[in-house]
């Protein structure tokens, strides 16, 4: 029923993507006139792995002037994680597992969904594929073949897979995951996750590469810089040692104005 309205008539929501490159990238400033509250949200995403990126709220006194950090004195945000220790407060949304020749039996390694945390220890045993042999602390994959030949990794990802989405862990409607080579295996947080991704490991035979992880600022009219006339916002995106794209999306509310046509094509 539409006799509420439309989203889309009550709230202003503009987007753009920020080419990827290595360098420093600002979105545009976004006027917070006739508005008293905003959520900007940063997208990020990359095939080859993030390690860590910065976003920063920025505040500005007119549309063509650069920014200044720490808008309403909100600190930045990292975003991403390093290969062994992917923190779940780093907004990450998809990651990708690879597992090498380097990983022996009973390696272990660790997969969060914001505070639940499953533990999947890699095995050779046909006992322990055995899911009679799992406890939702422990849960195990691999394959007879072991990790040394692309058999054993194909077969070793597969089971991870398996185990991943047993009711002992995550089941099947929190991850969306899919094997894109012989020994890796991409996980993304579904609607169903409450929180963010992550992944630990002490072993050399794993690592994680993240794809895609999200932030976002909440930001009152009545924060900014008024003395300075800073009555724009936007974000800036940067300390990339990847070439990343960024997703921005910004939603403008409240105040006496009726937000106008949305920015860009709208279905009927």
């Amino acid at each position: 029923m539409k006799t509420n309205g439309l989203i889309s008539e009550r709230v202003k929501v503009d987007s753009e993507l920020l080419v990827g490159t290595t360098a420093a990238s600002t979105s545009l400033n976004y006027d917070m006139r006739h508005y008293n509250q905003a959520l900007i949200s940063v997208g990020i995403e990359t095939t080859i792995g993030i390690s860590t990126v910065s976003i920063d709220l920025m505040e500005s006194s007119a549309a063509t002037v650069a920014g200044t950090s720490a808008a309403g004195g909100k600190a930045g945000i990292v975003l991403g994680g390093v290969t062994t220790l992917i923190p779940t407060t780093g907004g990450v949304r998809q990651m990708t597992i690879t597992m090498t020749s380097l990983a022996t039996d009973l390696n272990a390694l660790t997969i969060s969904a914001g505070s639940v945390i499953k533990k999947f220890t890699n095995t050779t045993s046909t006992a322990l594929f055995n899911s009679s042999a799992w406890a939702s602390t422990n849960l195990y994959f691999g394959s007879t073949v072991g990790s040394t030949a692309n058999t054993g990794l194909a077969l070793s990802i597969d089971a991870l897979k398996t185990a991943i989405e047993s009711t002992l862990a995550f089941g099947t409607e929190k991850f969306v995951l899919s094997t894109g080579s012989t020994a890796s295996l991409t996980i993304q947080a579904a609607d169903a996750v409450v929180g963010n991704l992550g992944f630990n490991t002490t072993n050399t035979g794993y690592t994680a590469l993240v794809n895609q992880a999200v932030g976002a600022f909440n930001i009152a009219d009545d924060e900014l810089t008024s003395t300075a006339n800073k009555r724009y916002i936007g974000v800036k995106v940067s300390t990339k040692l990847e070439a990343t794209r960024a997703a921005i999306t910004v939603i403008r509310t409240g105040g006496s104005y009726k937000p106008p046509t949305f920015s860009g094509k709208l279905s009927t």
